[in-house]
């Protein structure tokens, strides 16, 4: 490639066309031989008559410089110009390997790094250099061939939601040893992983490496994590930097079961820091329908953390005896059950026809004997849609004669006939 004022050429030698435009010049203004003049009597019967059109003897000077103009643009044109080139030096010859990271880090940004992948594939077409691609979520052997061939290619090339592990790494190093001397262009994603450096040593030795880095921050979310009565929110950055906001949204379904944004919160990275925290204080009932949290505006797996049984504390419902209540709080029977529960559930007191309609997850009876048949028939539908029933057998249950002869659909077994104290 020549370079001419800062605009460069792919084939310098069609220029030599513009030699010729000074014969085109005199070739253009070229007029045929004068007319031999006779003078006709009849002549005099044509003076004062002039044509509608008329034809110009010789060609405007105007009109002959458009035509230069014309013809030396398309010399121009044909010669392959280039804004602000590369050197020749700076281009390099034999094989170029592009290596993607194609991690979860670089989705937000892959469309603008498959454009520069391109521009690079253009600049390698130009240099006649044979390319390879290879991506280290998925290292394959790259297959060396013309930058055109790779370029109808590039629109099945896709980040994965994970960054190179080890192994990866490891296969990519032994295939890097296999191939012979080549330079490398290396679109990273801004991660640090283990192995990097040693990656980066083999392809050293290789060649000459030159590493394309995004100037953004890469940004991703902790898992959710449920504490203290809120949902605790962890955001962190690959790199400190000057303060910044980011808005987490928290996706779920509303009781219509539609996808939407139930609630959104605030988090402030601090200047330098690498860590923001914040917090969503939720309904029991609106936890219960969230399916993930995701960093407005970062489009990638690690802005995403979905919701798992951790976050969803059940609703358990817990039904007394009727009678007197227990003098001491030990001897209560629900005592031990609120006390067992209480840490990851969110508990319910009342009687059955209280507690019926808000569906919990589960229901308990404490030492509960027998039921009014107004609460039995809506406990046994809400177990026939699905509901679980917990009983908890206790002196009101052993004294009563419930699933000794016939069974009762609510509870699991019969009682055994019989005294059931031992004593002694």
């Amino acid at each position: 490639m020549s370079v001419f004022g800062g605009i460069g050429f792919t084939a310098p030698w069609l220029l030599l066309a513009l030699l010729a435009l000074p014969i085109l010049w005199l070739i253009l203004r070229a007029v045929p031989p004068a007319p031999v003049r006779r003078r006709f009597p009849g002549v005099a019967l044509l003076l004062g008559l002039a044509d509608d059109d008329s034809t110009s003897d010789r060609t405007p000077w105007w009109l002959l410089l458009l035509r230069m103009l014309a013809v030396a643009a398309i010399i121009i044109g044909l010669a392959g110009p280039v804004l602000n080139p590369q050197a020749e030096a700076e281009e390099g010859s034999g094989p170029l390997l592009i290596l993607l990271d194609g991690s979860w880090a670089g989705a937000s940004g892959w469309d603008r790094q498959m454009a520069a992948v391109d521009a690079q594939l253009t600049r390698a077409g130009r240099a006649e250099r044979t390319v390879g691609i290879l991506s280290l979520t998925d290292p394959q052997v790259p297959t060396f061939q013309s930058a055109d061939a790779w370029r109808s290619r590039l629109a099945g090339f896709t980040p994965a939601p994970w960054q190179p592990a080890p192994a990866e790494l490891t296969r990519a190093t032994e295939i890097m040893a296999a191939l012979p001397a080549f330079d490398t262009l290396w679109f990273s994603d801004g991660l640090d992983y283990p192995g990097r450096d040693e990656l980066l040593a083999a392809l050293q030795s290789k060649g000459a490496v030159e590493v394309h880095q995004s100037a953004g921050n890469v940004i991703g979310i902790a898992p959710a994590v449920y504490q203290d009565g809120a949902i605790d929110l962890t955001l962190r950055r690959a790199a400190p930097g000057p303060e910044r906001a980011a808005v987490v949204q928290a996706h779920g379904r509303d009781p219509a079961g539609n996808a939407r944004v139930l609630a959104t919160a605030n988090a402030t990275f601090e200047a330098g820091a690498t860590e923001a925290r914040t917090s969503l204080s939720l309904p029991a009932e609106m936890r219960a329908r969230l399916t993930s949290f995701d960093i407005a505006g970062q489009r990638s797996a690690g802005a995403r953390s979905l919701v798992d049984d951790g976050l969803r504390r059940r609703e358990v419902a817990l039904i007394r005896g009727r009678g007197a209540q227990e003098g001491l709080q030990l001897l209560s029977p629900l005592h031990y059950i609120e006390q067992a529960l209480a840490p990851s559930a969110d508990l319910i007191d009342g009687t059955l026809t209280e507690v019926l309609p808000a569906n919990p997850d589960v229901i308990v009876l404490a030492d509960v004997a027998t039921l009014a048949p107004a609460e039995a028939e809506p406990l046994q539908e809400w177990i026939d849609a699905g509901g679980m029933l917990i009983r908890f057998a206790g002196p009101r249950v052993a004294a009563s004669d419930v699933s000794r002869i016939d069974e009762d659909p609510l509870m699991p077994v019969r009682l055994r006939a019989g005294g059931r104290s031992v004593g002694g």
